[in-house]
């Protein structure tokens, strides 16, 4: 993938933070300069190891620690790869010892003051966050406690967020959700129903999520798409979006998901 915009390792840590913040990462544990997350859900980067920091024991040491975590967590034992992941041996070292890597993901962003401002017919109603889970739940697949723990997360959450969401007939068709750190606003969930993919709808949510982070005094915003998901990486694409850096997973075989 080639990058359109060069950020500095601690630039691109920052963004992690931030992304991480977004998404939620409250159940964790610090080990060593690594993050390792324990929610369990969709989300892989919240119940993953994330090796952000400085490392100092034995690498062989960590990778056995982490697996016996995630195994009394009844979890699977996954470990997310960045640039700057520490030590630089990890990912090596993982390989070597049969975890396959898979989801090979990018990290774009855009400055909002050159991002096309898109002019659309659609309505797109912009909600408080619990409001928009409740709303969003069908096309997003979350019931029962699921849904629960999504709306009470929707209420605490302590930085500025907003979710969107286009109906058509009573019912929400699309979605997607703005959260906000500083200058920075992060754009997640991004769905549109299947049947109704390629119609524009995603494109209506994207461009009125970035009117809302402007709106609120952002100057960047950024976002993560699956290498493999060409669709979502024209659309944003289209938005000025451009690619910053990657990561990719890797766990044992039968742990890959």
């Amino acid at each position: 993938m080639s990058h359109g915009t060069k950020l500095t390792l601690a630039e691109a840590r920052r963004l992690e933070e931030r992304a991480l913040n977004a998404s939620g990462a409250f159940q964790s544990l610090a080990y060593d300069g690594w993050l390792i997350g324990y929610r369990a859900g969709p989300t892989k980067r919240l119940r993953c190891v994330n090796p952000f920091y400085a490392s100092t024991l034995p690498v062989d040491e960590k990778i056995e620690w982490c697996t016996r975590f995630y195994a009394a967590s009844k979890l699977p034992a996954i470990f997310r790869l960045l640039p700057f992941s520490r030590p630089r041996t990890l990912d090596a070292a993982l390989e070597r010892a049969g975890w396959g890597e898979f989801d090979r993901t990018f990290v774009q962003r855009t400055e909002l003051g050159h991002a096309r401002r898109a002019a659309s017919r659609v309505r797109v109603e912009i909600v408080d966050v619990p409001a928009w889970e409740q709303a969003v739940a069908g096309l997003l697949e979350l019931e029962g406690d699921a849904l629960a723990a999504a709306i009470a997360r929707g209420r605490s959450y302590p930085l500025p967020h907003a979710g969107a969401l286009i109906r058509r007939h009573g019912e929400v068709v699309a979605c997607g959700l703005l959260k906000l750190e500083g200058d920075h606003a992060g754009l997640f969930a991004v769905t549109t129903a299947e049947p109704l993919r390629g119609k524009g709808l995603g494109g209506a949510v994207v461009g009125a999520l970035l009117s809302e982070a402007r709106r609120r005094n952002a100057n960047v915003a950024y976002l993560q798409v699956t290498a493999d998901n060409e669709a979502a990486l024209a659309l944003y694409r289209s938005f000025g979006f451009v690619g910053v850096y990657e990561y990719w997973y890797r766990a044992r075989a039968g742990e890959q998901y």
